[in-house]
């Protein structure tokens, strides 16, 4: 008897070969150590393929073929891949004016869905940034970020990773209070307010200090001027008097 299980694509791709003939019984190439038969249970009727090592490329549509010199049979099946992993929220630190979060998780299949909730289970409104990869192993890694500002309705937040195929969720949940928000000291407001007072008093006097001198120095100028075209009037006087006498 022969068995033949394939994976259907835009060819055939032998996935495990068995035949009693030359005992024969192989997994295909991309398939080493991962497939299993079971031959002693041929005679029921369990000619069942063990996929070990399961990625997500394996998913999609399988051929079995069984044959012996009076007979042969065929049937598909769809496999279908899924994976979930934990998930787990980072604390950043303050950031602006508010606690930067990030949510994390590896290992899901096919693409998650990710959420972030408030204590109401509505969507939280602030901006989030959200990252998704894919490894060789066609896996997904997640990665949110999230800066949560103080209100009534973020003391609890919540991550929520979701598989649409297998239509399960995990998630992961943390508490904030209030005494974690950063906050500014009205002194400190006072105190910058002040500083800009005399940040702006400082640069007027400067200002009206400058204008004061370059006048004064305009001035005297002004007057050295004058003073010189005095001391030359009366030797020009002279002048033309000679010339006038001669």
């Amino acid at each position: 008897m022969e068995v033949l299980w394939r994976k259907i694509g835009t060819v055939f791709i032998t996935v495990h070969k068995y035949s009693d003939e030359g005992s024969q019984d192989l997994p295909g190439k991309s398939y080493q150590n991962r497939t299993e038969l079971f031959p002693q249970e041929f005679s029921s009727g369990n000619v069942s393929l063990k996929l070990k090592g399961l990625q997500g490329a394996d998913a999609g549509t399988y051929h079995c073929f069984v044959r012996n010199p009076e007979w042969s049979q065929e049937a598909t099946t769809e496999l279908r891949v899924a994976a979930v992993a934990p998930v787990f929220i980072e604390v950043l630190g303050p950031q602006d004016q508010g606690i930067g979060l990030a949510c994390r998780t590896a290992g899901w299949f096919p693409k998650p869905k990710l959420q972030w909730v408030g204590k109401n289970g509505q969507n939280l409104a602030m901006e989030i940034v959200t990252d998704v990869t894919q490894d060789r192993e066609n896996l997904y890694s997640v990665v949110s970020h999230v800066t949560v500002t103080e209100g009534e309705d973020n003391g609890d937040i919540s991550c929520i990773v979701r598989n649409g195929l297998l239509e399960t969720e995990r998630q992961s949940a943390i508490h904030l209070s209030r005494d974690i928000f950063p906050r500014v000291s009205p002194w400190l407001a006072a105190f910058w307010v002040l500083f800009t007072l005399v940040l702006i008093a400082t640069g007027a006097c400067a200002y009206l200090g400058y204008a004061a001198k370059k006048k004064a120095s305009q001035k005297k100028l002004s007057k050295e001027e004058a003073l010189l075209n005095l001391g030359r009037s009366p030797v020009l006087f002279l002048l033309c008097l000679l010339r006038c006498v001669s």
